[in-house]
């Protein structure tokens, strides 16, 4: 206990002048990092190519997935699961988007309304999106 104390928390000797390479890989692991702030590592956890981020259109997809069809989570996570995600949620975001504006322009929803009546226009504005995401659910997510 005495060595701890008499050394404190300071580095040790030698450490000021040795430089950190920007990123390191570890063989016991099979994982990469990277330099943070020049004083730590991080690792990279996402392969460079698969820099994606579902989306709320394919987290919903895979909730569904884990729910109702565990096998075809398995499928996909054995094949290309980052470009089958993209796929869903670049179909649903379009098709929600496209009903969304088809909707509001079918039922008058339109700034005059908002200016005329605030509490008519949320109203309208909000049915619309429930249904377009009911639609997008059904056509999208659970078939």
């Amino acid at each position: 206990m005495k060595e701890f104390m008499s050394n404190g928390n300071q580095p040790r000797e030698g450490l000021e002048s040795q430089t950190l390479h920007e990123h390191i890989h570890d063989d016991s692991n099979n994982l990469d990092y990277t330099l943070v702030d020049g004083s730590y590592y991080l690792p990279d956890l996402l392969a460079e190519d698969e820099d994606y981020i579902p989306g709320i259109w394919a987290m919903r997809y895979l909730r569904h997935l884990e729910e109702y069809r565990p096998s075809l989570l398995s499928a996909i996570r054995m094949g290309d699961m980052s470009a089958q995600l993209r796929r869903i949620d670049g179909s649903a975001k379009a098709m929600y988007e496209h009903l969304v504006n088809q909707m509001a322009e079918r039922e008058g929803l339109t700034e005059e309304l908002k200016l005329r009546d605030q509490i008519a226009w949320v109203g309208l504005a909000n049915s619309i999106r429930h249904r377009a995401e009911e639609i997008v659910k059904a056509e999208v997510i659970y078939s």
